[in-house]
């Protein structure tokens, strides 16, 4: 870095200083402290499942090389865990390169999803914890066509992609991304080419194809975890973070006007998102008309939030939980009792154990690449490194 733009931490620095006081100038400590309630919680083990993803990329001239990953673990007290994994190591030809992060999390939610539902339809567990919220996981952006090629296929794409949800459905659980199996991409595969000839064998339109169907698997997913597991666990999100500004209407978010006042135990009174209508998935037509029944269910999923602290230390975590129908007395206090259970230095160790598990590192990466012997591949950085 230049020293010229190194000196503007000084400026700066002062600026960050004031951070603390201009916040307390802002909103009062009696004002933060009524919207909490203190509380200690009373430990409760209870058998859960938990799950964490991740994904990682190395971009070269013309397509990525990437990594997505689910892991779930169920831990019992004198017991091996209970492990799932799913995931996939493949390329992409994505030409909207801005918007490879969001396809490449909406494969990872995909791989989380899988590997949480097939270790708990196994095991059988009370809770289900997801890190991260569970509300995330419906602002998940529908792949367009024109991520992938520049060409107008006035909504053909999807239309094939459709038809392949029965397929996915019949095998949602055998492959880690049935979307992407060898029997389904043979099948598409064969579908473009009798529609659009040799054009449709390129590998640009058959992964428009293919990430459109992947979507459809995820929503397939989400509707099982949420409808489809006949034990009815408590499922659980946990998130470190968040921006949320809607309780205290302030420039800095919520979670952090908490941490500059809150030091006791205890929780924000519970809400449900009144408007997730609006904040969930953009359905593609083609879904809802194969799926409506789907569709409108998961339109009707609830989920109530709050703000906790189970545990010694400064962490404040966003809860969010599914409010299930089916289910009586779920409560701020019977979900901490449950986290404080789990808990190590302020957050449950399943999910940290989740987190370290599925992390795939810039390492893991660098081996991908030398196994797939593309560590000589061109990348468009080679005169300045």
């Amino acid at each position: 870095m230049r020293p010229e733009l190194l000196k503007k931490t000084y400026s700066l620095k002062s600026e960050l200083s004031q951070l603390a006081f201009s916040l307390n100038e802002e909103i009062k400590r009696e004002e933060v402290l009524s919207k909490w309630k203190n509380y200690v919680p009373a430990p409760v083990d209870r058998f859960a499942v938990s799950a964490d993803g991740s994904f990682n990329k190395k971009h070269y001239l013309g397509f990525y090389l990437y990594s997505v990953s689910g892991y779930a673990v169920g831990l019992k007290n004198g017991s091996t865990p209970a492990e799932e994994v799913t995931g996939d190591i493949n390329l992409s030809v994505i030409k909207k390169t801005e918007l490879i992060d969001q396809y490449l999390r909406m494969l990872m939610f995909l791989c989380e999803m899988k590997a949480l539902i097939k270790l708990a339809e196994r095991e059988k567990p009370e809770v289900l914890l997801i890190d991260g919220t569970l509300s995330s996981r419906f602002i998940t952006v529908f792949p367009k066509t024109d991520w992938f090629c520049s060409e107008e296929f006035e909504g053909k794409i999807a239309s094939i992609a459709g038809e392949f949800i029965p397929a996915v459905k019949d095998m949602l659980l055998e492959e880690d991304i049935a979307a992407f199996s060898k029997e389904i991409k043979e099948k598409v595969t064969a579908k473009l080419f009798k529609e659009f000839g040799e054009k449709g064998l390129r590998r640009d339109i058959v992964e428009a194809t293919l990430s459109k169907l992947a979507y459809f698997e995820y929503l397939l997913l989400l509707h099982k975890l949420f409808y489809g597991l006949e034990f009815k666990p408590v499922v659980i999100g946990v998130a470190k973070t968040s921006h949320s500004t809607d309780i205290f209407k302030k420039s800095i978010p919520d979670i952090r006007v908490l941490h500059q006042f809150v030091k006791d135990n205890g929780y924000t009174l519970p809400q449900t998102y009144v408007n997730l209508d609006e904040i969930k998935w953009e359905f593609s037509q083609i879904f809802e008309y194969i799926e409506e029944n789907i569709a409108y269910q998961l339109r009707d999923v609830s989920i109530r939030y709050f703000y906790g602290k189970y545990d010694r230390g400064r962490t404040i975590s966003l809860i969010e939980y599914y409010e299930n129908p089916d289910l009586e007395g779920i409560t701020p206090e019977y979900v901490l009792d449950i986290l404080s259970h789990f808990s190590v230095s302020g957050y449950p160790f399943p999910l940290r154990k989740a987190d370290y598990e599925v992390r795939i590192t810039r390492k893991d990466m660098e081996m991908i690449e030398n196994l797939l012997g593309l560590q000589n591949e061109i990348h468009g950085r080679e005169g300045l490194e």
